[in-house]
């Protein structure tokens, strides 16, 4: 089991130094079936290595309450946690444990389950999924340790990868929320890479564009 975090982590270093660019068109859709509210966001994302993050909305549609008090407060945390390794999965911030070999979208993996060292509303309980290939976390899911608000009950997150040019990143996420007064709130944010940039070595880019 050390082994296969130890791999992870050494695969995590490699992608973290070569990802050098990726400009990706980002869907945020979210619904409350209690009050028939539901609302949409569009927006162009452009990441630079080392720690840039620019989101740019295109469109949005819909509820201004959803967007404010999820939409906005995502895109802002990810800026945020762009520069820290708080919310990282590295044994810093969790314990691992072995569960077993799975199949995830036609390759072998590897899942283990994740607890969090500290109660913290960016860390996750749950499971990952790692590739038996490269040693790529490529899918998250849980809940988060500590209650994201007083007004939110309940929380569970599914974070799925995808493999480009040779690095695991975001396609999709999934959440679902329990909020007080308010009722069940759907959450999905699709992915759709524009160009993704890696560096293999001293001089050496290659770039993927859709």
């Amino acid at each position: 089991m050390g082994d296969i975090v130890g791999h992870m982590l050494a695969y995590s270093q490699w992608q973290n130094g070569a990802l050098r660019e990726y400009q990706v068109h980002r869907r945020f859709y979210a619904s409350n079936a209690r009050f028939n509210k539901d609302s949409t966001l569009e927006v162009q994302t452009i990441f630079r290595w080392p720690y840039s993050l620019q989101s740019t909305v295109l469109t949005q549609d819909g509820s201004d309450f959803i967007r404010e008090h999820v939409f906005d407060k995502i895109i802002e945390a990810e800026s945020n946690m762009l520069t820290s390794d708080q919310a990282d999965i590295i044994p810093k911030n969790y314990d691992f444990s072995f569960v077993g070999k799975e199949d995830c979208g036609g390759r072998p993996c590897w899942r283990l389950a994740i607890k969090p060292k500290r109660k913290d509303k960016f860390l996750i309980d749950g499971d990952i999924w790692i590739d038996s290939a490269d040693y790529a976390i490529t899918h998250v899911h849980g809940i988060p340790s500590k209650h994201v608000s007083v007004w939110i009950s309940r929380v569970e997150i599914d974070r799925q990868l995808s493999r480009i040019e040779g690095v695991w990143l975001t396609n999709k996420i999934e959440s679902s929320s329990s909020i007080h007064l308010v009722g069940d709130v759907l959450l999905e944010i699709e992915y759709a890479y524009d160009s993704v940039t890696i560096v293999n070595g001293p001089g050496n880019l290659t770039t993927r564009r859709n």
